[in-house]
């Protein structure tokens, strides 16, 4: 059985363009949480751990994704991660966030300060014999 995972950033509702940001003025931290584009033009991933295939999935033949509101701080490591939503409903969660936990990232030279950003990730999970692999492309939009 042949697996596959990748780590893709989820784009949910975003434009190309230069953020229209909310900061908070107590962390100066840009919201960039559905502006794809502006976050990578600030940091860009340095350090990923590849998350484990969950067992249950594997034996039920579940393909899926799993998508985080993550902060990625000056420093460049990815705090504050916090469940948005799965395919199917919670079978990835877990080990997606034991992964995000070790991402670390680079400040781009537009992000000469490390400014903090709020962001969207999704992870994605595919095997090629998934039993729910239209309904999994359909949700996930891959």
């Amino acid at each position: 059985m042949k697996v596959h995972l990748i780590a893709v950033f989820a784009l949910l509702a975003g434009c190309s363009q230069l953020p229209n940001t909310t900061t908070s003025n107590s962390t100066d931290v840009l919201y960039l949480r559905d502006d794809k584009n502006a976050a990578e033009q600030l940091w860009t991933l340095k350090h990923a751990t590849k998350p484990s295939y969950p067992k249950a999935a594997l034996i039920s033949k579940q393909t899926g994704c799993a998508r985080f509101i993550i902060t990625i701080e000056k420093q460049g490591n990815t705090t504050d991660i916090r469940f948005v939503e799965s395919f199917p409903e919670g079978l990835f969660v877990d080990v997606s966030r034991e992964s995000l936990k070790t991402w670390h990232w680079q400040a781009r030279e537009s992000n000469s300060e490390s400014r903090a950003i709020i962001r969207t990730v999704q992870l994605d999970y595919f095997m090629k014999e998934a039993s729910n692999m239209d309904a999994a492309k359909a949700f996930c939009t891959i």
